[in-house]
């Protein structure tokens, strides 16, 4: 219910159903920062994708 929360129906669209009916998260986002400091729009970021193989998200 956070995410709704933040956005009315905004779960709904980060979840779906697997084909054996089990819940399937679409979204998070795990972060190292490097550096501390102020940021604003436009700045740079850069994404790393960690190795494969790739692990679902667990609820939190």
């Amino acid at each position: 219910k956070q995410i709704d929360n933040f956005q009315t129906g905004l779960l709904s669209a980060v979840l779906i159903k697997g084909e054996n009916g089990e819940l399937i998260r679409k979204s998070g986002i795990m972060t190292v920062v490097k550096a501390g400091g102020s940021i604003k729009a436009g700045d740079a970021i850069q994404s790393i994708f960690p190795e494969k193989p790739y692990l679902p998200l667990e609820r939190v």
